[in-house]
């Protein structure tokens, strides 16, 4: 997994503290201790595009008189559930506090 605040790569088994709960649940960086989450509404939508599309598709498939409105459903939720898939990434919701290294900087300046 990488970290979306440091850019650092981190093995899954290294999380140690996580708060919240299913879909708005989060994880803490063991690298650089930067809160980490997904968008609960990004999931939602996801979801949604999912049992929408497959309905319609088993529904328009041994229905043959609304299939020509399933097919069009099926064919926008699909197109839902593969934008929501893409934009769904983990952000940083918590940054860690920034120390204040200025006098160090000054020498270098």
């Amino acid at each position: 997994m990488i970290c979306a605040h440091c850019s650092k790569s981190f093995a899954i088994d290294k999380i140690v503290n996580h708060r919240g709960k299913g879909l708005s649940g989060e994880i803490q960086c063991p690298l650089c201790s930067a809160w980490l989450g997904k968008s609960a509404t990004m999931a939602r939508v996801k979801m949604a595009g999912f049992y929408i599309g497959f309905m319609a598709i088993v529904w328009g498939y041994f229905d043959e008189s609304i299939r020509n409105i399933c097919i069009p459903v099926a064919i926008f939720a699909v197109m839902l559930l593969l934008v929501s898939h893409m934009m769904d990434h983990m952000k940083v919701t918590e940054a860690p506090e920034q120390v204040d290294n200025s006098e160090e900087r000054q020498k270098y300046r």
